[in-house]
């Protein structure tokens, strides 16, 4: 397992540490960064993930930061390579006062469907999204549900169901290292749901579902092509917060 504690005390001032072990490390730049960091600190988080058999190394950094441009070009100088943008939003839900939808839903802790059958609706889900195509299998993205997450990980993992028919899926969870801070691991519907208005409904009852988690505002995000999410964030009352630009780096096996 990666020395955590060395990573926390080279980036933990600067990043949100996400602990993906043992397929990756993620660090997810601050909105109010204290630290500074240095081509040593990126040497040694590679050396430390190199020797403890990970995969790969995520970057997300903040592009309306002042030190976007010096780490932009710090990670690309260490061999990380540009992956994605995405749109970053905000909402407050302490005045949040849910609402009534006509769908159901299920999570993997009922055991009403097994993990290969989530896996097989995540997967349906992604297909012809707007978003940019993932680069891992739906055993890895299953893993990082895992590992990110921890134990209760099967309660964040639902399907939504209209007349017990699934037509998406929902991943809301307190995100680690913080007690009120609400996301979404993943959000989205089934092809054959799709063009009828359900979005909005399906993503507000998430909301929902994490303002009963006890979060206190919600953090998401979405691709600046994918414009039907950006319009669904814009309907519940969401706000564009900032842009984040992701960098990753492979490590050949």
């Amino acid at each position: 397992m990666p020395n955590m504690l060395k990573i926390e005390a080279l980036f933990g001032k600067t990043f949100k540490i996400l602990n993906g072990f043992p397929a990756y490390v993620t660090i997810e730049q601050k909105s109010d960064p204290t630290g500074f960091i240095t081509g040593q600190d990126v040497l040694s988080l590679m050396d430390s993930c190199l020797r403890s058999g990970l995969e790969r190394i995520g970057v997300s950094l903040d592009k309306a930061s002042d030190e976007f441009d010096y780490l932009s070009k710090l990670f690309r100088r260490n061999g990380f390579e540009h992956f994605s943008s995405r749109v970053e939003v905000y909402r407050d839900l302490k005045d949040f006062e849910g609402c009534k939808t006509p769908f159901t839903w299920a999570s993997l802790d009922d055991r009403s469907f097994s993990e290969t059958e989530f896996k097989l609706l995540w997967e349906k889900c992604m297909a012809g999204s707007d978003n940019k195509p993932s680069s891992l299998t739906m055993d890895q993205h299953l893993l990082s549900v895992k590992s990110e997450l921890g134990e209760g990980w099967r309660k964040s993992c639902r399907v939504f169901y209209l007349k017990k028919k699934p037509i998406g899926i929902s991943i809301p969870h307190l995100e680690p290292g913080t007690i009120n801070e609400g996301r979404l691991f993943y959000f989205g519907l089934l092809p054959e749901a799709r063009g009828k208005g359900l979005s909005t409904a399906i993503h507000l009852q998430s909301l929902s579902a994490l303002k009963e988690m006890g979060a206190t505002h919600y953090i998401g995000s979405t691709h600046p092509a994918n414009k039907k999410m950006q319009r669904v964030f814009e309907k519940n009352g969401c706000v564009v917060r900032t842009q984040m630009e992701s960098y990753y780096k492979n490590f050949s096996k």
